[in-house]
């Protein structure tokens, strides 16, 4: 969408305006760390429109940066400015700290009150919007007095059994979230039922709270026709494998499947978790191919090689997992969750699971439903196309241009825009 202010100086054959947004997360483009929050941003750089220049204050996770230096990077053929402030491997952020002070988060936080004086020169100097994923960041913006776009990925919620400090130290997010809502100038939650809870919980900011979505990028994830050979049955999953995603459920049902097809079942995991340290996983050792970190190429291949995709969370925004395995036509076998019945519609695209009953009783119920889909994918019953029609409305078109033009408005009411050239202003 091209907005009045630029549609104005194009009548009268001015040079049009470019947007400055400034992305502020712990994380680094080019490394191996996978997850909802890191493909936000690939994605967020992926997609960025023409009239917008990126600013993004990061991690450098390889080691070959120097800190404190703006760098002009390319990624998938997009360039952005790179402003890295932390030494941190992806070998590091795979491993449990044992304190805020220890995690990266914490020594992202230290990182940039350390930089405070660079980053707050160059944010003003480009006259950015900022895009923060994490509410514990959002201090820095208002003592910039910049307006921000804050996102709630759903990290906090109550009972989330998270694979992280945040079940230790929930009252830091809490506080976040208090601080973020009343400060941002657009709050964003991943699904309507979060988005719900906050409206609840602060009446006075309503109108700043909205749902965005998650999407799937269907430039990479595109339907391949499925394999009529179930002769090995594989079932992919891909993500991390916190607590909240019910892992032991995941692979008692794969283990049950097992039994059923008399051994004739793949399990496949894209991730950088462990899933051994889980003692359900043993059952499935001898079937399971741990792929690690697949880029989103790497991963719509290995999507595409699965016959059918399994989810067991607990809790969810709209997990990426299955958008990308519906997109490359791949039917999905989940445990219910309310966001997922715009996609997964049963016997078409897949089958919802009820949560009544036991662990068992969940596994069983699942493993009777991969028997149903291998059976319909056998007889030529399910099509890829068609799977993959039922994420239609979950593209970056739709769901992230929402979030371009949030920073548009918000420039264009304020005043902030810029002639192009925002490089340099280092």
């Amino acid at each position: 969408m091209i907005s009045t202010v630029t549609l104005g100086l194009r009548a009268r054959n001015l040079k049009p305006p470019h947007y400055q947004i400034c992305l502020i997360h712990p994380f680094d483009p080019r490394g191996e760390k996978v997850g909802g929050l890191e493909t936000y941003i690939r994605d967020f750089i992926t997609f960025h429109p023409d009239d917008t220049d990126l600013l993004f204050i990061g991690v450098d996770s390889k080691g070959d940066l120097e800190l404190g230096k703006v760098q002009q990077l390319t990624f998938r053929g997009r360039t952005f400015d790179f402003l890295p402030i932390l030494h941190y491997s992806d070998q590091q952020a795979r491993e449990a700290a044992r304190s805020i002070r220890g995690s990266l988060t914490g020594q992202f936080f230290v990182a940039l009150l350390r930089h405070f004086g660079q980053v707050a020169r160059l944010i003003r100097s480009r006259r950015c919007t900022i895009d923060l994923r994490r509410v514990e960041f959002s201090w820095l913006p208002v003592i910039l007095r910049l307006p921000f776009v804050q996102m709630l990925h759903g990290e906090g919620a109550p009972k989330l059994k998270m694979d992280s400090l945040l079940r230790k130290y929930s009252f830091v997010h809490n506080a976040g979230e208090r601080f973020a809502v009343t400060t941002s100038a657009k709050f964003l939650c991943v699904n309507p039922f979060i988005t719900e809870r906050l409206q609840q919980t602060y009446p006075h900011q309503k109108s700043k709270i909205d749902t965005l979505w998650t999407w799937v990028n269907t430039d990479i994830f595109q339907p391949q026709p499925l394999p009529r050979d179930v002769t090995t049955f594989r079932v992919v999953f891909a993500g991390r494998l916190d607590e909240f995603k019910n892992p032991p459920l995941m692979f008692r049902t794969v283990a049950r499947l097992k039994q059923l097809l008399n051994g004739g079942v793949e399990f496949h995991y894209v991730g950088t978790s462990d899933p051994r340290r889980f003692p359900e996983f043993a059952e499935i050792d001898d079937i399971a191919v741990l792929h690690g970190f697949k880029d989103a190429a790497g991963m719509a291949a290995t999507l595409a090689h699965a016959h059918a995709g399994i989810l067991t969370s607990e809790f969810e925004g709209m997990p990426r997992c299955v958008l990308e395995t519906l997109a490359v036509g791949r039917p999905v076998i989940a445990v219910h969750l309310p966001q997922l019945e715009p996609v997964i519609h049963d016997g078409d695209s897949g089958y919802l699971i009820g949560r009544d009953g036991s662990q068992d009783d969940i596994a069983e119920a699942l493993a009777q439903r991969f028997i149903e889909v291998r059976d319909a994918i056998a007889a030529g019953d399910m099509d890829a196309t068609r799977i993959a029609g039922s994420i239609s409305d979950f593209t970056p078109g739709k769901q992230l241009a929402r979030v371009f033009r949030y920073h548009q408005d918000i420039q264009d009411s304020r005043g902030m825009i810029s002639a192009p050239a925002g490089r340099g202003a280092w």
